[in-house]
């Protein structure tokens, strides 16, 4: 069960961009096979092309609380994940929902690393733009 809110969603999030190393490899791979097993991968393959559906953006926003979780306690590379996942532009797609969520359930730490973490890739996207 999840403890007391740890993560201050004010917070402003510090961008390391650390480049990917092979210790990354396994947990990269661990999120390939996730993303593209069923049912995630259907509503991944939705979130794509903008039609979410049912539960999608529930599912999806687990997923990628999980992912930035690993990102939170330095176990991927920023500039692995970032290429990987557009977090941020995921972000935007389900947050809508994801805030309605946290206001049905009464809780407001639902995704609230995928929050924190998609702050830090639009940080990332518009360093790299810049390059």
């Amino acid at each position: 069960m999840a403890g007391p809110a740890v993560v201050d969603r004010e917070r402003k999030p510090t961008p390391r961009f650390t480049t990917s190393t092979s210790e990354d490899t396994t947990v990269l791979l661990g999120i390939i096979r996730t993303v593209h097993s069923d049912p995630l991968s259907s509503a991944f393959s939705r979130l794509l092309t903008g039609r979410l559906q049912g539960d999608d953006a529930v599912s999806l926003a687990h997923f990628f609380e999980e992912v930035s979780v690993l990102h939170e306690h330095g176990h991927i590379a920023e500039a692995l994940l970032f290429d990987m996942f557009a977090l941020d532009l995921y972000w935007e797609q389900l947050k809508r929902e994801v805030k309605a969520i946290r206001k049905k359930s009464g809780n407001p730490k639902f995704a609230e690393n995928f929050e924190m973490t998609a702050r830090i890739a639009a940080e990332f996207r518009e360093s790299t733009r810049a390059n």
